[in-house]
This record gives C-alpha cells, sequence and structure tokens, in this order.
C-alpha cells in the first residue's frame, strides 16, 4: 500500500524534472546556440546530475529531439484540427494549407531557439544539427501528410518548396537582411509573405479568386 501511495509523487516529480531539463535546453540553445549546447551545461542549468538526463532522454541527442517535439513550432495534431473541418473545395484546402504554414512560421519568428533551430537545420554543421534537421523533416513530413491533398497534386514536393522558402525569409528576417526589396523582418513584409502563401496554395488548388477575396477567406488568430 506504502508503495502505491508514492507513486504519485514520484510521477509528479519526474514530470517536473523532465520539463525543468527541458526548460535549461531551451535557455541553453537560446544563450549559446546549438553549437553551445552539451549534457554537462544543460544539466547544471536544471540544478540535476548528467546521469540523469541520459535516464530521462538517452543523452543530449535525445533530449534535443524531445525538445523539438515538445516545444509547439511543428504542430503534430494537424489531422485533429483539420479533420472536423472536413475541407472539400479547393477554397477551403489552399485556405488550411496556407493559414497552417503561416501559422507555424509565426510562432517560429517569436521564439530565439526555434530560429536557431531553423539555422541549424539549413546551416548547421555543429554535431547537433543533424539530430535537429532529422526530427524537424519527420515532424514537418507528418504535418504535410495531414493536409488535405489530391492525388493530381504533389503536396510533398510543393511544400517542400514552401516551407524552404519560408525557412529562408525567416532567417533573413533574423539577420535584418531584405529579399527583393522585402523585408522579412517588419510585419508589414511579412503580411506580404503571408499573402503570397496564399497565393500560391490558391494556384496550387486551382482556386480562381481575387485579392480582397483572398484577404476574406484568411482568419488571422
Amino acid at each position: 500500500m506504502e508503495e502505491n501511495k508514492e507513486k504519485p509523487s514520484y510521477r509528479r516529480n519526474r514530470t517536473e524534472t523532465t520539463q525543468r531539463i527541458l526548460k535549461a535546453l531551451e535557455e541553453v540553445l537560446t544563450e549559446y546556440g546549438i553549437g553551445g549546447v552539451g549534457i554537462n551545461r544543460v544539466a547544471d542549468r536544471a540544478g540535476v546530475s548528467k546521469v540523469l538526463v541520459y535516464r530521462y532522454f538517452g543523452g543530449i541527442e535525445g533530449l534535443l529531439a524531445r525538445y523539438i517535439e515538445t516545444a509547439g513550432f511543428f504542430p503534430p495534431d494537424t489531422e485533429a484540427k483539420v479533420e472536423p473541418m472536413r475541407p472539400t473545395t479547393g477554397q477551403e484546402k489552399a485556405w488550411v494549407c496556407s493559414r497552417q504554414v503561416a501559422l507555424m512560421y509565426r510562432q517560429l519568428r517569436m521564439s530565439a531557439p526555434g530560429q536557431e533551430l531553423i539555422r541549424a537545420t539549413l546551416l548547421g554543421d555543429e554535431p547537433l544539427a543533424a539530430v535537429s534537421s532529422r526530427t524537424q523533416d519527420e515532424l514537418l513530413t507528418k504535418m504535410v501528410e495531414q493536409l488535405p491533398f489530391e492525388r493530381r497534386i504533389d503536396l510533398q514536393a510543393i511544400s517542400a518548396v514552401v516551407l524552404g522558402g519560408m525557412s529562408y525569409l525567416l532567417l533573413l528576417s533574423r539577420n535584418q537582411r531584405s529579399m527583393l526589396g522585402i523585408d522579412p523582418g517588419t510585419e508589414q513584409g511579412w503580411a506580404r509573405i503571408e499573402e503570397a502563401l496564399k497565393t500560391i496554395y490558391n494556384g496550387v488548388y486551382r482556386v480562381p479568386v481575387s485579392r480582397k477575396q483572398s484577404q476574406s477567406i484568411f482568419i488571422d488568430s
């Protein structure tokens, strides 16, 4: 009986410690970049032993993968959001795709560690960059597979082009650089990029809408 009474407390303590370690990783990632992430530094920041990090995550690679999976940058529940809507028309499908991508990159724009993960994936040669790239690719592949699609459309290839372009623009924003006269670091510049997203997916689903109509079907949240 005594053992059963202790189990909820043990689970609670493990959950709290896990969250503290993940938070410590986020702080280290923000402060030092992915090249500065190490198990000793994260353990010290979290106030735990590195043995505990190994026990909970299997090592620094597992910890980083778990952070990417749970940080909320790359939505794991796209299907849960899309299914109740049951988009059937091209216009509805275009709206779902453009909205999901836009919301994801809005979150990344507001997060220093999120931007660092994108940088590491595109440009990094640090040891953990490969873990970052692989984990992000798995999550993005799952997200795209859950988006509404038609057999005539290679949505994976189209999304690879779109997401690659959005990631590049995000890095330009981080470095305060422009592309074709558009500054993605400003709200006005990023609004133009989101408008272009709608245009692209409307074209993919062959939705003949005007600019005014396009604005009306895209709901900010």
